[in-house]
């Protein structure tokens, strides 16, 4: 997830509203995992008297999960990890720093889609034979596609994956369906023995309008819009471009498709029919987590994490999975991977490292990453059937609707340059404001993007 970062008390509130019954003291953890067909064979070396320096994010949640991983590694091989966080807005540049300086951390945990700069510089070590191959994974059963693919660039891989998509749902607000009545059609009613990729989304935008269009309540205070999609644009528009059979971005040519009928019928998806519809405004808070939570709007699209962040401010909300622009037809979606751990090339223990990559692609390992936030997006498969996700809970229950998606959505792609996902709301907001066309915004896009991948690729 990207441009949201949850504070260190809704993490708590978030993780014990999502996670009850969750333990993590034994050593049998895959016996929460049905079917673990394909996973690594993987038998733990003695790695006493060596030490593995870790990069990772200086954030509370994540530096938890860090620890959790290195007390299971040590206690399995022996060995010692240390722990060497980093600030969030430079970990990029300085693990390029350390390359150069020829003194790189041995293990680094980084967003695939951040990594395009050190893999660009040949910065880090392609794992397909010596973690991947060696363990004998079958990683179309191992692994959600996008979550893979965010670490793979061609035929090589450069990573171990923790992490699926996170931009799938439609968090809503479980007090205003309760309050507008029992005949509402919307997947929340689909039971989990039923639960499949069409009807744990909505069967239509027609349908989720007007489910939106029954929950506003505009004489509230504050004002409950029907619905709210402010941030995360990028991945909004190439999902809708993708469900219509257009890629956003082609990674051979380097070339965007904004300007594209594809993408003016996203756009009158995404912003005109539901502001002219008088279900969704411009709201000033910047993205739809923090719309959602404030409760300003009955449905937050394009961050899952909306319904978590509103459950631990004391409203009660679930997750249900976006319909797709064409009728009849399961949703695919694009998706921006999550992080996940590499080798830089030059790691002065990279056979340690190694190891400590084998151990991650293990079913432990997996799981014990995904209990972040209470239940983050897996990214290996067997998980998201774990007990991370059971129980009767909104929050659990949606988050098993999310997992439906995860076989259908794609990484979306290497090449581009990272500045562009910021570039997008500003020009998105123009139409928003009403100072815009869909056919003008998808142009201004092209022209905008296509000017900043031009200047990225000549640096």
């Amino acid at each position: 997830m990207t441009g949201f970062h949850l504070s260190r008390r809704n993490f708590l509130l978030v993780s014990s509203a999502l996670a009850g019954g969750m333990l993590l003291g034994g050593k049998a953890l895959a016996q929460d995992a049905p079917d673990l067909a394909g996973g690594p064979n993987w038998t733990p070396p003695d790695l006493s008297g060596q030490s593995i320096r870790m990069w990772g994010l200086n954030y509370a949640p994540h530096v938890e999960r860090y620890q959790m991983l290195i007390s299971k590694f040590q206690e399995l091989t022996n060995g010692t990890v240390t722990l060497e966080p980093q600030d969030g807005s430079s970990i990029v540049s300085s693990a390029l720093t350390s390359l150069a300086s020829r003194n790189p951390p041995d293990v680094l945990c980084l967003m695939g889609r951040m990594s395009d700069g050190l893999v660009k510089q040949g910065g880090l070590t392609d794992v397909r034979q010596s973690v991947y191959g060696d363990l004998g994974i079958d990683n179309a059963a191992w692994w959600f596609p996008e979550a893979l693919g965010a670490y793979s660039w061609g035929e090589a891989i450069h990573g171990v994956p923790v992490e699926g998509n996170a931009h799938s749902g439609v968090s809503v607000r479980l007090d205003l369906v309760a309050a507008a009545g029992a005949d509402l059609a919307w997947p929340g009613t689909v039971a989990d023995a039923d639960l499949n990729e069409l009807n744990a989304a909505f069967a239509s935008y027609e349908q989720m309008f007007e489910f939106a269009a029954r929950l506003q309540n505009k004489g509230s205070s504050p004002v409950i819009w029907g619905q709210n999609r402010q941030g995360w644009e990028l991945l909004n528009i190439a999902t809708m471009m993708e469900q219509l059979g257009t890629n956003w971005f082609d990674e051979q040519s380097g070339q965007f498709a904004f300007d594209s009928e594809a993408c003016v019928e996203a756009l009158q998806t995404l912003v005109t029919k539901p502001y002219e519809l008088g279900i969704e405004s411009k709201l000033g808070l910047g993205h739809v987590v923090n719309v959602f939570a404030a409760g300003q709007a009955a449905l937050g699209i394009g961050n899952d994490a909306a319904a978590g962040e509103a459950t631990a401010v004391g409203l009660s909300a679930t997750n249900v999975v976006l319909p797709s622009l064409v009728a009849g037809q399961a949703p695919k979606f694009v998706g921006e991977g999550g992080w996940g751990f590499e080798i830089p090339v030059g790691a002065k223990n990279e056979a340690g490292a190694i190891e400590f990559l084998k151990f991650m692609t293990t079913y432990d390992a997996q799981f014990i990453w995904s209990g972040i936030y209470g239940g983050m997006t897996p990214a290996c498969r067997p998980v998201a059937k774990s007990s991370i996700y059971a129980g009767d809970g909104p929050l659990s229950q949606g988050q098993r609707r999310l997992h439906t998606a995860g076989p259908n959505t794609r990484f979306m792609g290497h090449g581009w340059d990272p500045q562009i996902n910021e570039m997008v709301q500003p020009i998105v907001d123009l139409l928003r404001e009403g100072k815009s066309t869909p056919k003008d915004t998808a142009a201004e896009l092209q022209r905008q993007l296509t000017a900043q991948q031009q200047r990225f690729a000549r640096s």
